[in-house]
């Protein structure tokens, strides 16, 4: 049951495959702002003086939705969000349900081969510890597995649409531009 007329196009996927991308891209295009689920977690670091690491991230995480529910997240940024909005970087089933239930949910997932977004995250310098594609892999993994909170896999399964970001920028502004047209926005 829809609570309020709000819509949040969610963006969920591995790492470095493109979701960023895709969330600015939809931002531009329909004028709204993208944030990051993140972002009221990276609030909370602050305020605590943690540094924010991916590692602190996801420890920090673990322990705020145990303190303040699964959801915690996406009750903090749906109440910032104006009426349309873009929430990157989606990995908890409470969340997604908690946006199901209280706006009208557009869940893209993108994803790409490992070697692929392994080569982008190095060129990026987000590879975290992972020296290796074996590490990077089984990081992911372990991320998204108890006792922590993240299901990310999980996650892209919902989604109602699924996004191979292997090829152009251009093939995939294509991509996000049919999903758009589908949901009646552009």
């Amino acid at each position: 049951m829809i609570l309020n007329d709000k819509i949040v196009i969610g963006i969920t996927g591995t790492i470095g495959a493109g979701k960023d991308v895709v969330a600015e891209y939809i931002s531009k295009k329909l004028n709204v702002p993208a944030l990051q689920i993140s972002q009221p977690l990276k609030d909370i670091a602050r305020e605590l003086g943690i540094k924010i690491t991916r590692e602190n991230l996801v420890e920090l995480g673990t322990k705020i939705t145990k303190e303040r529910g699964n959801d915690y997240l996406a009750v903090v940024l749906l109440e910032r969000a104006p009426s349309i909005a873009v929430f990157s970087g989606m990995r908890e089933l409470a969340q997604l349900q908690y946006l199901r239930d209280h706006a009208r949910l557009i869940l893209i997932a993108v994803d790409a081969a490992a070697e692929v977004r392994f080569a982008r995250a190095q060129k990026r310098g987000k590879i975290g510890e992972a020296g290796s594609l074996e590490d990077f892999v089984r990081h992911e993994q372990e991320e998204n597995s108890p006792p922590h909170t993240q299901r990310l896999f999980e996650c892209m399964k919902l989604a109602q649409y699924h996004i191979d970001n292997e090829n152009t920028l251009e093939n995939l502004y294509n991509e996000v531009d049919d999903i758009l047209k589908k949901e009646n926005l552009i």
